[in-house]
């Protein structure tokens, strides 16, 4: 009787530790599924990052194409009017004239009519390019963003549904935990514990000389 006693206390411990051992192997593989939603969450943000980059390029392209045309485009003009000038001084035969806007001319950049043409094409270009990359870049955006809050949706609802389910796990437990607990507690227990009761309340009942307390 004694050995079907320990027995039960013992199943009791056991059945307690069968489910915290349960509950940790459910919590690594929540830790698992988790670091998968992070990583594959943090890949998301880097898209981001890597389209508004290419919204960027797309602006400093442009930005670039510009200041090269406006260049081009000063430099033609300088050159054209000094080349009038020089004209008009050989014209009217002011050759000291004529060699100092030569000496200027000289040190203006080498511009052709074909460069700005090219320079303008450029920037034209490049503002094409601009638009066409910044609605790529928004279109992918606007996407990363919605699948990365799914993502953090995902996380959450994963963990709610951890939870969820080691509250009831843990029901469960409890209520095995309580039936082992019933089936260890016999009538002896009991009765010992009624007695050990029972003297309680007879001492409490019992003067120091040893005469009893009348009810």
């Amino acid at each position: 009787l004694c050995f079907n006693h320990e027995a039960q206390r013992r199943r009791c411990g056991q059945s307690a530790r069968r489910y915290l051992k349960k509950r940790d192997f459910q919590a690594n593989i929540l830790i698992s599924r988790i670091l998968k939603l992070l990583k594959d969450y943090e890949r998301r943000l880097e898209g981001i990052e890597s389209f508004v980059y290419m919204h960027c390029v797309g602006i400093q392209v442009e930005k670039h194409c510009s200041k090269a045309r406006a260049k081009a485009l000063s430099a033609w003009d300088k050159r054209t009017e000094i080349s009038t000038a020089i004209n008009v001084a050989t014209k009217k035969k002011i050759p000291k004239l004529v060699s100092e806007l030569k000496i200027k001319l000289d040190n203006l950049p080498q511009v052709s009519h074909t460069n700005v043409i090219r320079a303008k094409e450029s920037h034209l270009t490049s503002k094409t390019l601009k638009s066409e990359l910044h609605k790529l870049a928004n279109r992918r955006f606007g996407r990363a963003q919605e699948v990365s809050t799914e993502r953090v949706i995902a996380i959450m609802s994963l963990w709610a549904k951890h939870e969820e389910s080691v509250a009831i796990e843990e029901v469960k437990a409890l209520g095995a935990a309580i039936q082992e607990v019933e089936h260890s507690v016999q009538s002896a227990d009991l009765n010992l514990a009624f007695d050990k009761f029972t003297k309680v309340q007879c001492d409490e009942d019992v003067r120091p000389d040893g005469s009893r307390i009348s009810p």
